[in-house]
């Protein structure tokens, strides 16, 4: 009997993470990501995700749509094993890509999973206001993307990346007022009610 295979997505600062091992242990999940860390030792030792983040928007898009890929791939072969839960998937590829003015990935694939790829048992989108959002973002003291920053600055492109993950229709959980044990004790009575678990 295979596994169960839940993405959980949301922009930065909304408790992705963090429910992420969470849900993980709470399920004795394997725990993969989107993309995955894969090394580029010709890349001055950096990590592939971090190189193509800083490459113009049709080079970072290829690598995000490739990256899925390997991830559905390695998702298949866990499942085998037991539950999957992913950190990010197809669905932020095609949500980010809505900040790109001449992609046409989110208007293609709006909702819309290509045949190559595993399909998702459920998606989790994780959201918050952002007021939290930005003090959340500012007290982890980790680095933010370039795409992240523009999102906390116009919130107009922030709703359109929210329309794009709506169209998968996600489990969407407000996290705002909730602390990480509740988050998880939400989602987990979601995933309950969809008859995703048992």
């Amino acid at each position: 009997m295979t596994g169960k295979f839940i993405v959980i997505e949301g922009l930065d600062a909304t408790g992705k993470s963090t429910l992420v091992e969470k849900l993980t242990k709470r399920l004795n999940a394997t725990l993969l990501q989107c993309p995955p860390r894969l090394e580029a030792p010709d890349l001055s030792d950096t990590d592939l995700r971090s190189y193509f983040d800083d490459r113009p928007p049709a080079q970072r898009r290829a690598y995000y749509r490739a990256a899925n890929l390997i991830a559905s791939e390695q998702a298949e072969i866990a499942l085998q094993n037991g539950h999957v839960v992913m950190d990010r998937y197809w669905t932020s590829t095609v949500a980010f890509a809505a900040l790109d003015d001449d992609s046409d990935l989110d208007r293609e694939w709006e909702g819309r999973y290509p045949p190559e790829l595993r399909k998702p048992d459920a998606v989790i989108l994780l959201t918050v206001d952002e007021e939290n959002r930005t003090k959340r973002m500012r007290g982890r003291g980790e680095p933010v993307t370039d795409e992240e920053q523009n999102l906390a600055e116009d919130m107009v492109h922030r709703e359109d990346v929210l329309r794009m993950y709506r169209s998968f229709d996600p489990i969407e959980i407000d996290t705002s007022n909730l602390d990480p044990d509740a988050v998880l004790e939400v989602v987990f009575a979601a995933l309950h009610k969809s008859h995703i678990i048992a």
